[in-house]
Formats: structure tokens, sequence, C-alpha cells
């Protein structure tokens, strides 16, 4: 489980390779998102980083909890509409609390929207043509 502000949420811990710390950066880093603009919540203090597994994605969080075991988890409710349901993929429960889970794959995404958004623009530019051949 880990803190965006005072909103608690969760992701799989097979979708994290590692969690460092604010300090342990290196300069090569890939983008780095922050969970703060991804969910719309005011900028805190982040300090923590989920590294996941899958592409070159790292998150900004402002802490980790801890690890919890959960059941299966449960479907989103009806009342999740639109991108809150690509946002995330079911909900958990840890005793009496509901916890979000947040799809990793959307994370995924988004981090590789960034990238392509820090691309000079000529390196996005696709030819799609086809090489004319003198007719015969």
């Amino acid at each position: 489980m880990f803190w965006v502000g005072p909103y608690r949420m969760a992701i799989n811990a097979g979708a994290l390779r590692e969690i460092r710390n604010e300090a342990d950066l290196k300069e090569q880093e890939p983008a780095i998102l922050s969970a703060h603009s991804l969910f719309g919540v005011p900028p805190g203090r982040s300090s923590r980083l989920l590294v996941l597994r899958h592409g070159h994605t790292i998150v900004r969080v402002d802490r980790v909890e801890r690890m919890i075991e959960t059941g299966p988890l449960r479907l989103l409710p009806q009342a999740f509409q639109g991108a809150e349901r690509r946002w995330y993929c079911g909900l958990a429960m840890a005793g009496e609390t509901v916890i979000p889970v947040v799809n990793p794959a959307t994370l995924e995404l988004e981090a590789k929207e960034v990238e392509a958004a820090k691309l000079p623009a000529e390196r996005c530019i696709v030819n799609n043509f086809q090489e004319e051949r003198p007719s015969v």
C-alpha cells in the first residue's frame, strides 16, 4: 500500500521491481511520473519511488506503508465511470478498509506518453508514403 496525499492506494506487488528513496535517483532514469499529477491530488512531500517491473516506469508517491495479503480483487462498482475504470483494476480489502488497486498497465502507458512528449517534433513525424514506380 502507498499514499498519495490523503489517499491510500495499492498496486500488485508482482508489478513492482523495487521501491526506492528519492535520494537513490540516478541521472539516466526513465520518466518519473508524479502520482499527485496523475490522480489530481495537490502536491505533497513525495519521497518514495515505485519502480515497475515491466518497462521503464517510476512513480513518485508520498510514502509506502506496507505490503498486505488480500483475497481476490473485488470488481469496481458502477460508481467508477470513465477514466477511473482504466486507472483501477479492482478493490482490495485490508480488514474492513477498502483500497483501490492501481492498474500498472495504465501507469506504463502514461509513462510512454510522457516520454513521447519529450521527443523533438522532427523525430515524431512518420512518413507514410509509397514509393512511386515508373509505369512500363
